[in-house]
């Protein structure tokens, strides 16, 4: 389990007005009764999360506050940080630039505060709720779910505690209800935290203000440690995402606020025929049948699973085996396979398994042909306009992608990485050894014998570039070359310009292939108008003309979106004005980079964050330090161990971790720390989470390669 970190006198004086507030505020509510009939220290016990014997008050109080970090708005005055007012701007610019039209007029979440807790504040930057939490959800019905300790709460826009952190989950506010979860059952709240369903459902939430839908099944969601009632499921690994949501959601029913029925609990139902809705499938006892409008069986449930009708025929399972029935309920395929892919409309045939065979089969169940292959399966264009266009067989062989055509001929061959990409030029795009390949629709290569073209993706426009050898030529749709010069390397520069290097040095063309900026430099960014250019081992800014912006005298240049250029040289970076080429910023050692709201800066094997003034933000004297200021508490390195600060650049848990530890949002105050080779939950606080067990693996790590702060990509 994680250590608990003994504060540094630093992070100490950060918060010791929180703690000597919490103990007062603890004593109080450890001596007050909840509205279930019992004290916080009661419950804890009855759960088995604590057991002691009698002790004085204090002694209680202390204990609690070990698990509890709660401080009334008027205990703790606090601001936000120069990082979190910049972080806050942002946001609030960001929502500007997402054209709703909305303003912002209710509390926006951070933990930007010192210390690393988080709060809200109100657009003006003037605190709502103080930082004495692990997490703040967004705003609704002017109530927001808190976090601390792992126990969910809710306060309200003027920070008062509506109810104090004490549920396992919770939803948002809905119609003045809020669904809570006691026990792994759920119950409701209304705006004033008053339990007025108990938790007694799967799932309760309000669909208006009068009516509330009801579920004996529950409904989780979410990510290990950070679950949610939205049935979703997320499961991250070390490289990838997947998402899992059931089959469907089990029998809800509608009841008024006094719990009578208004529409009484119904047996899953779904679609079977969206021309008559008269008839539906219907689920008794886990099996799956035909249920018409007079209340009579079409057919009785037999099925573990069923599908609405897709081309006239309806998939099912029976017996753990997959046929079809018709309209009328009668199979018009046995249920005799393996597996099988739903028809689509206009197709007439479907792929299918039986017996460790893979093949396709028609409406009647014949095979029209069958092969050895480890997979099979409908290959589908989607058009521009949405529309779906089948264009042959995708299938799998030794862990290899081809392409077979709908009556099953090979087009392609299983020789590719991933399935067969159709475009609407019906050219078809295939991915080998990190390259793209492209052929005709019939499965031609487009490319000559020994050649490759670089940039021809479905949608893009030619001229396109072809790669023979060690050269590289403009060629039109039809592989013609458009210009006779050759070149040694392209790169494209949207849609009108590329860079080209011939006889060693880079140039820009026209899609024409003629020189817009003549072959003359050492190097050329991908910036379109104005770029970096380098000659004789220095760089300036060219304008598309060719004329300089800034001579070339720097070691390395990087344009910025404000009209300003990182410099390097002579082993320092500053900021310079593009207009004037005047220092924003005067050159200091190391390099520099953009990171949202502020700058990093990397010198001497040490990375500070700095103000986009150059003002030094957080210095924890740190190898590496993360670079998502929004989450409050960044990760930084130190002799090989990872540790805390906050963003004040106070210290707050010192190095003591083997990997990175994130308090990223999507993670609702909780971070998964290693240590010993286990992945364990902590708070804000360094304290393990309660409830959430460890992990030999991390449930919810960073997709994101580590940050490389340079100036030149």
């Amino acid at each position: 389990m994680p250590k608990r970190y003994d504060r540094t006198p630093r992070s100490a004086a950060v918060l010791a007005r929180l703690d000597a507030a919490q103990s007062l505020r603890l004593q109080h509510h450890v001596l007050t009764r909840s509205r279930h009939g019992s004290s916080v220290f009661d419950q804890n016990r009855n759960t088995g999360k604590v057991a002691m014997g009698a002790c004085s008050w204090f002694r209680v109080a202390l204990f609690v506050l070990a698990f509890t970090n709660g401080a009334t708005a008027q205990d703790m005055p606090s601001e936000l940080t120069p990082v979190g007012k910049a972080v806050l701007q942002a946001e609030i610019a960001a929502k500007d630039r997402s054209g709703s039209g909305k303003p912002v007029d209710s509390p926006l979440a951070v933990c930007t505060f010192p210390g690393g807790l988080c709060g809200a504040v109100r657009p003006d930057g003037s605190v709502a709720v103080p930082p004495r939490y692990d997490w703040v959800g967004d705003f609704s019905d002017k109530r927001a779910a808190v976090r601390s300790g792992g126990l969910y709460g809710f306060v309200d826009d003027e920070g008062h505690e509506v109810a104090a952190p004490q549920y396992g989950l919770v939803d948002d506010y809905k119609f003045g209800f809020a669904q809570v979860e006691v026990g792994g059952k759920s119950g409701l709240i209304d705006r004033d935290g008053k339990m007025i369903f108990a938790p007694t459902y799967g799932f309760i939430e309000a669909i208006g203000p009068d009516r509330l839908r009801v579920s004996d099944f529950p409904r989780r969601g979410g990510t290990i440690g950070a679950e949610d009632f939205s049935g979703i499921k997320t499961t991250y690994t070390s490289n990838s995402v997947s998402v899992s949501a059931p089959f469907e959601f089990k029998t809800n029913g509608v009841i008024d606020l006094s719990g009578q029925w208004i529409e009484p609990a119904a047996p899953p139902s779904r679609e079977f025929d969206k021309t008559s809705p008269s008839v539906r499938w219907v689920e008794r006892g886990g099996l799956w049948g035909l249920l018409q409008a007079d209340g009579s069986w079409l057919v009785e449930p037999k099925f573990q699973r069923a599908e609405a009708l897709s081309d006239g025929l309806a998939r099912v399972t029976l017996s753990s085996k997959v046929g079809f029935i018709d309209g009328t309920g009668k199979f018009a395929i046995e249920p005799v396979f393996d597996t099988a892919w739903p028809f689509r409309l206009g197709v007439g045939r479907t792929s299918a398994e039986r017996d460790g065979s893979f093949g396709v089969i028609d409406k009647s169940g014949s095979w029209i042909f069958q092969t050895s292959h480890q997979q099979i399966y409908l290959a589908i264009a989607r058009n521009e306009g949405s529309s779906e266009v089948p264009y042959g067989w995708h299938f799998k062989q030794a862990d290899h992608w081809g392409l077979l055509d709908l009556d099953g001929r090979t087009v392609l061959d299983a020789a590719f990485d991933q399935p067969v990409q159709h475009c609407e030029d019906k050219r078809l795009i295939a991915y080998k050894n990190k390259q793209w390949l492209y052929f005709t629709e019939g499965g031609n290569p487009l490319q000559p014998p020994g050649s490759r073209l670089i940039d021809a993706t479905c949608g893009a426009a030619p001229p396109y570039t072809l790669q023979t050898g060690d050269t590289f030529q403009l060629v039109d749709a039809r592989l013609q070359p458009i210009a006779p010069m050759q070149f040694e390397a392209v790169v494209r520069i949207g849609r009108d310009a590329r860079n080209a290097k011939v006889d060693g040095k880079w140039g820009r063309i026209r899609s024409d292939g003629s020189w817009l900026v003549e072959p003359r430099f050492d190097y050329l960014s991908t910036n379109p108008d104005p770029f970096v250019a380098s000659i004789d081992g220095k760089r300036g800014v060219m304008k598309s003309d060719g004329t300089w912006l800034i001579e070339p005298k720097f070691d390395a240049v990087r344009i910025r979106q404000d009209g300003t250029v990182f410099a390097s040289t002579d082993g320092a970076t500053g900021i310079m004005r593009l207009k004037d080429q005047s220092w924003v910023m005067q050159p200091r050692p190391g390099v520099m980079c953009d990171i949202s709201s502020a700058l990093m800066s990397q010198a001497g094997g040490k990375r500070v964050i700095l103000s986009p003034a150059g003002e030094v933000w957080i210095d924890a004297d740190a190898e590496r330090v993360g670079a998502n200021l929004d989450f409050g508490l960044l990760t930084f390195l130190r002799n090989g161990k990872w540790g805390l600060v906050d963003t004040a650049g106070h210290v707050m848990v010192e190095p003591q971790y083997d990997e990175p530890v994130y308090f990223a949002p999507r993670n609702r105050g909780i971070a998964w720390a290693r240590q010993e080779g286990r992945w364990c939950p902590i708070d804000r606080r360094n304290h393990s989470v309660p409830g959430i067990a460890c992990s030999d693996v991390n449930p919810a790590p960073s997709l994101a390669p580590p940050f490389e702060c340079k100036i030149e990509p």
